[in-house]
């Protein structure tokens, strides 16, 4: 008499090593893959963006062979994925900030608005970046401490990046008293600009007068500079004028409000 419990028994035993032996062997070839991935990702992005995407991939992968190791044990997978995408379903749900900042981060490195080392402007928040991670971008601020922000928000703000030009504009709005000499006002200031050696020639610096406003009249003035020059060349420029126009009696006026009481 044929034992079929037997025969079972032993296909069920034969299926579960088949099962082990390909989960195995595929958590070699997934390891080999996941370095390969790495490799690859560091080409294009950051070190750890690159190993947080690849451990995402590995992730995924070993999802896919434990399926796979299932169907090869005998277990019938399309329940465990009926029950798998419900669970999808619910998580999803949940960690839809997590996935949002994850896709974000992606279409920011498509983009490549900035890298790490530049400074830039996201919003109210300004300063150099120090590291952009799957879920966030960290950003030194100029006042020290560092400010971690999501990619989402990143994304949909408005970037400034200044180190990706090499040369950027500085303005000032000076304003001398009404009465004083404009020409003569306005022939210091070119002169100050003239002997600052890192204002650019091309482009120009422009001075002109701009405003008649209610308690000065407002001189407009614009230079440009190498981009890592230009906050320190701002500055010294700012503070030679001022000493410039007070040499030559130019005087700058201050706010003023004349108060009349009636008896």
């Amino acid at each position: 008499m044929i034992d079929f419990a037997g025969i079972m028994s032993s296909q069920v035993v034969i299926n579960i090593l088949k099962g082990i032996l390909t989960f195995f062997i595929g958590i070699i070839i997934v390891k080999r893959l996941e370095s390969l991935f790495e490799r690859a990702f560091r080409k294009k992005m950051p070190k750890g963006m690159a190993k947080s995407v690849s451990r995402l991939t590995y992730y995924i992968m070993i999802f896919i062979l434990a399926l796979i190791s299932l169907d090869a044990a005998g277990f019938k997978i399309e329940s465990l994925l009926l029950a798998g995408g419900v669970l999808g379903i619910a998580v999803g749900f949940a960690s839809q900030t997590t996935v949002s900042n994850l896709i974000s981060g992606l279409f920011l490195y498509i983009d490549r608005p900035f890298d790490i080392g530049d400074s830039v402007e996201m919003g109210k928040v300004s300063g150099i970046v120090q590291d952009i991670t799957p879920l966030s971008t960290r950003v030194r601020t100029w006042e020290g401490p560092i400010v971690r922000i999501p990619n989402e928000s990143v994304f949909n703000s408005e970037i400034k990046n200044f180190k990706k030009v090499a040369v950027r504009r500085f303005s000032y709005t000076i304003g001398i008293g009404y009465g004083s000499d404009v020409d003569k006002a306005m022939k210091i200031i070119k002169d100050v600009i003239k002997e600052e050696p890192f204002i650019l020639t091309k482009p120009g610096p422009t001075v002109y007068l701009a405003n008649l406003a209610d308690s000065a009249l407002e001189i407009s003035v614009k230079a440009w500079t190498p981009e890592n020059k230009n906050f320190s060349v701002k500055i010294s420029v700012l503070q030679k004028l001022y000493s410039a126009l007070t040499k030559a009696k130019i005087e700058i006026p201050f706010p003023k409000m004349d108060v009349y009481l009636k008896k």
